[in-house]
């Protein structure tokens, strides 16, 4: 909205446009710093200075979400603008009254998220929260830049996180096969809830 725009406050992103079912692109106006030099953020940055450090990848990208949330609870636009790309890819399963992220960025919804658990796994962080009766998963994809640009919600769901894996080749099978390794699962809500279907991401 204009009015709101103009006051510096209304929502974190700009506007939602379909993908498909359940998956949108959120748009965010780049910084007028960025713009001008055409390339680079303070997020470039920091990956350098992380990488200097000795800082892993998972610390790193674990630091980025982290510092999202305290931003979107915070209502932090521009810290929001710095972490999130352009294009960001939105992921959803669960009721549709409970789209609370995307919500959230666009400014929707006043919910907070604070995490109980976050664990990284490469370029993918996924954090865990709870409230009454319910039970959120967030997986969120970090590019190697150090910006956000995938999120998949899993609101009342079971969410089991798998990495794909080759199998060394055999008599039997002398191409070799795949399969996956199990490397986290998601909490169930305590009281459990009556419906809480489960799935599997692979990474």
């Amino acid at each position: 909205r204009e009015s709101e725009r103009q006051r510096g406050e209304g929502s974190l992103l700009l506007s939602v446009v379909h993908r498909v079912v359940s998956r949108f692109e959120l748009e965010l106006p780049k910084r007028e710093s960025e713009r001008q030099r055409g390339e680079g953020s303070d997020t470039g940055a920091r990956h350098e200075l992380a990488n200097a450090k000795g800082e892993s990848v998972e610390d790193r990208n674990k630091w980025a979400v982290l510092t999202l949330y305290e931003a979107l609870n915070a209502r932090d636009v521009e810290r929001v603008q710095q972490l999130l790309a352009p294009d960001i890819e939105w992921w959803f399963h669960g009721p549709p009254e409970h789209q609370h992220m995307m919500r959230m960025l666009t400014g929707a919804d006043e919910e907070e998220f604070q995490p109980d658990r976050v664990a990284a796994f490469g370029f993918t962080v996924v954090a865990e929260g709870s409230a009454p009766d319910a039970a959120w998963v967030h997986a969120w994809t970090v590019a190697p830049d150090g910006i956000i640009t995938q999120v998949r919600e899993y609101f009342n769901t079971s969410l089991t996180i798998t990495r794909v894996a080759a199998s060394s080749a055999s008599s039997k099978d002398p191409a070799g096969s795949t399969h996956c390794l199990p490397l986290w699962q998601s909490r169930r809500p305590d009281p459990p809830v009556k419906s809480f279907p489960g799935l599997v991401l692979a990474i």
